[in-house]
């Protein structure tokens, strides 16, 4: 059980892709990424700007995303104390994708007052959502906070993600492209399938066409004993819907349908679907 003094928070940047609903009746404190637009325009991530609106301006203007400011970062550690936290849980996207980790890790290290673990998640979106969700759990079963963090340390390797882009423009402006991936998709219609392998972007597989796609994404998550899943969609939810119902009738777990984030949007662009599982 917890020794009384340890009062912990869930802190987790908005790359997490959680339902709205969920952080509120859980009181997961948020770090925004930052939205910056070609007209120099910035907006936070999610508390300033949401998903449908970043596909919106995709179709018109150039959009980049930043790390969280300082500012912002300190505020989150800074409210978490004001409310009697003694201690912190930070669960940020993979540090092999963005700087994220290594900002609020340097900010935590020199912050006073809080006792503060930066847990690289080495995924992103509803994969990195899904160990917010159990490091809620622990701390609300009573757990220590140093085992907290060893066991989000381990079971991060149990938690896949699996994404098939319909263009490959938007993340190729990301620079977060494979060369060989884009060179394979400029010669071919093809449609990859994108995986996180030791915190990076990877090919799992290709496709050629969408309907192709979409059905090797389903059988490539059913190879796993899924204890958990998650169907990921920007854009029309339709396919998604879909897709989520018939896993349903075959896999009787717990189920989210989200739409991706605004972060993780711009960079997958519309028309992007998702499968995001816990296994065994």
């Amino acid at each position: 059980m917890n020794f009384v003094h340890e009062k912990i928070a869930v802190i987790s940047d908005t790359g997490c892709d959680l339902s709205d609903e969920f952080i509120s009746q859980n009181g997961i404190k948020l770090i925004p990424f930052r939205i910056i637009l070609d007209n120099g325009q910035e907006y936070k991530d999610k508390f300033e700007i949401s998903a449908e609106k970043v596909i919106e301006l995709l179709k018109e203007h150039s959009l980049r995303t930043s790390l969280p400011s300082i500012e912002d970062i300190i505020n989150t550690f800074d409210a978490a104390k004001l409310e009697g936290y003694t201690h912190a849980i930070v669960l940020t996207i993979s540090s092999k994708l963005s700087g994220t980790w290594s900002a609020i890790n340097t900010v935590a290290k020199n912050y006073e007052g809080l006792k503060i673990a930066v847990v690289d998640s080495k995924i992103l979106s509803m994969a990195q959502g899904f160990l917010v969700m159990a490091a809620n759990d622990l701390i609300k079963e009573g757990e220590k906070f140093s085992d907290i963090v060893t066991t989000l340390e381990k079971r991060r390797n149990s938690i896949k993600a699996f994404f098939l882009l319909d263009t490959l423009e938007y993340l190729k402006k990301s620079g977060r492209m494979p060369n060989v991936v884009l060179k394979i998709a400029q010669s071919l219609n093809v449609k990859p399938i994108f995986t996180l392998k030791d915190g990076k972007i990877t090919m799992d597989s290709i496709s050629l066409g969408r309907k192709r796609g979409v059905e090797t994404l389903k059988k490539r998550i059913l190879k796993y004993s899924i204890k958990k899943f998650a169907v990921a969609y920007t854009g029309n939810s339709s396919k998604a819907r879909e897709i989520s119902f018939e896993l349903s009738s075959l896999v009787k777990v717990k189920s989210y349908l989200y739409h991706i984030g605004p972060a993780l949007s711009l960079h997958g662009g519309p028309e992007m679907l998702g499968i995001v599982i816990e296994s065994d």
